[in-house]
Formats: structure tokens, sequence, C-alpha cells
């Protein structure tokens, strides 16, 4: 096989293999407002401190203090997405 024809086919293996990978990942990943949703217990439009620790590893309560920009004691859905705005880069 030429070098030419070579380096294209890899090429063109690893541009599928990471379109399949980022669609992978984007299929299980639930979207922020999804996520917050689930999280809103008492369906109030914000998240308590104990709502946010029920997310899981990672909502912990000095991640919470981070995220509450306006130190109100709750996140709105702009504060909790600002949480999944860092985890992408």
């Amino acid at each position: 096989m030429k070098p030419l024809t070579l380096l294209t086919a890899l090429i063109t293996c690893l541009v599928c293999v990471g379109t399949a990978d980022a669609a992978c990942n984007s299929r299980y990943r639930k979207a922020p407002v999804d996520q917050f949703r689930k999280l809103d217990k008492n369906h109030d439009g914000t998240l308590s401190p104990e709502e946010f620790a029920a997310g899981g590893k990672g909502y912990t309560a000095a991640r919470f203090a981070e995220l509450d920009k306006n130190h109100d004691g709750k996140l709105d859905r702009y504060e909790f997405s600002l949480m999944h705005k860092k985890q992408k880069h």
C-alpha cells in the first residue's frame, strides 16, 4: 500500500472512532437541565444543599459553595449549569 493511501485510511479510522466515542458519551450523559429537574425534589426551581448532595460523587458541600455565585444558599439552573460547562473543558 502506498504511504499516502495508508495515511488517509488511518486518518479516516481516527475520525470515525472519535465521532463514535463522542456520540456514545453524549447518549448516556444526561443534559444539565434533566439532572437539575431530577435533583429538584420539591420542584421549587432551585437546589438546596441537601438536594445537590443527592447527586452523588462530586456533588459536595464545597462544590455547592463554589457554584452558589450569589451566596443565597441555593442553586438556580444557571448556577448549576456552570458546573457542567467547567467539566467539559
